[in-house]
């Protein structure tokens, strides 16, 4: 059977069909070579998807959209520029501050290197800097989306393995803040070699007025965290209070839309959950048959072949991760994965949440790796430039965040201080 649904999950793939349809379809390709009863797909589907975890996703997705069509993507990027911009590469350091408020906000890449990426870029594009730079450190950037606290890939893990969402939040805080930092530090370096000038002088008054404008925004990622954090709500719970808090700010607040600009931003929010929304469905059958065919003890067979040392096993695991995200989108990718690796991650004794951080953010980075790397694609479009001249400029800034998870992989401390210390059982 696994065969079967491998060959006929990468002839799917070949063919173009939408990598949730592609499991979905493979999938029942394999149940009908083995007369298995055909109810079990509905039956996984479904199962899946009825998660009042999984509710906080439409719901984060909501709060974002309307964040960026209330005027709180531009005000977070004027802020974070009166913050650094007078800094060699100040522009990009934008670009990696904004990004990484806005993920305290979005809990999603893609949505984090869109709103940030259609602001930044074009400003970083006219002040210099090349267009494959602009788009090259955007999707880095933005891949700080899912990682700094609310994230809903952590929403997913939690929700197949059981693991508190509150500790894997805060799991992904420490590593997401040193990506940021990196980021910075080899932006200076490489403005500096491309001629970039500071684009202008420190000015207090302009931090002044900036922080205050944007004081609603900074305050939205408080609120989540420390909600969840104090026990006051569940993640899903934060999602709705972030929602109304959005929709508020935006209508009474910043006046940036009205009423009737919401069935827009709705059908936008509302598109995007629907697309994730089959990915895990469609994941969810496949990797039931994956278990059931006992793919997980397989798994744990060749690995313990292969070595018994668990520094070894920690190193596999990200080789193999980075090779998955080559090729297969994120949120497929975690689905079908994390009930293999986390059984993988027990038996070698790896703590829970720091084995989920190591996982998340390999999985995550695929975004940023060729040749599915979805923010490249977004990024590039955004640049409207080809292909060629984004990865040009990506080896310096992707190395940041893959250097950040090696770190992580040997140091659990990374990922397990702060839940330690919030979470004190």
């Amino acid at each position: 059977m696994l065969m079967i649904l491998f060959i006929s999950f990468l002839v799917l793939m070949t063919m173009g069909i939408p990598i949730g349809f592609a499991m979905a379809i493979s999938s029942l390709i394999a149940l009908v070579a083995n007369a298995a009863p055909l109810f079990v797909i509905v039956q996984r589907m479904i199962t899946s998807v009825d998660s009042f975890s999984l509710m906080a996703i439409p719901f984060f997705m909501v709060a974002g959209e309307l964040m960026d069509s209330g005027g709180i993507s531009r005000r977070l990027v004027r802020f974070a520029n009166a913050c650094v911009g007078s800094i060699t590469g100040g522009l990009g350091m934008t670009c990696v501050l904004s990004s990484a408020i806005f993920a305290g906000i979005s809990g999603s890449a893609s949505a984090d290197t869109a709103a940030i990426g259609t602001i930044m870029m074009p400003s970083m594009i006219k002040n210099g800097y090349p267009k494959g730079y602009a788009a090259s450190l955007q999707a880095c950037a933005g891949a700080l989306g899912p990682i700094i606290p609310p994230s809903l890939i952590m929403i997913i893990y939690g929700t197949i393995t059981g693991l508190s969402i509150g500790e894997l939040f805060m799991a992904g805080a420490i590593p997401g803040v040193c990506i940021a930092v990196g980021l910075m530090i080899v932006n200076y370096f490489m403005a500096e070699k491309e001629g970039i000038k500071p684009e202008g002088k420190f000015r207090l008054e302009e931090l002044a007025e900036s922080f205050i404008d944007s004081i609603w925004a900074l305050i939205a990622p408080f609120i989540v965290i420390g909600g969840i954090l104090g026990g006051v709500f569940t993640a899903t719970e934060a999602g709705v209070i972030l929602a109304v808090y959005s929709f508020v700010v935006g209508l009474f607040v910043y006046k940036e839309y009205r009423i009737r600009d919401l069935p827009r931003i709705l059908k936008k929010a509302a598109t995007t959950t629907s697309m994730i929304m089959i990915i895990v469905a469609g994941a969810s059958v496949f990797g039931w048959i994956l278990a059931s065919q006992q793919f997980p003890e397989l798994a744990s067979t060749f690995l313990l072949s292969l070595s018994d040392n668990p520094n070894v096993i920690m190193f596999l695991i990200v080789v193999f991760l980075f090779i998955v995200g080559c090729f297969v989108e994120t949120i497929a990718a975690a689905v079908i994965l994390i009930p293999i690796l986390s059984a993988v991650g027990l038996q070698f004794g790896f703590d829970p949440v720091h084995f989920a951080t190591v996982i998340a953010m390999c999985l995550i980075l695929g975004g940023i790796t060729p040749p599915v790397g979805v923010l490249l694609f977004i990024t590039q479009a955004i640049a409207k430039i080809t292909m060629k001249e984004v990865l040009k400029y990506l080896l310096p800034f992707a190395l940041v965040p893959w250097i950040v998870v090696l770190a992580l992989a040997y140091i659990p401390e990374m990922a397990t201080f702060l839940p330690s210390l919030m979470f004190a059982k």
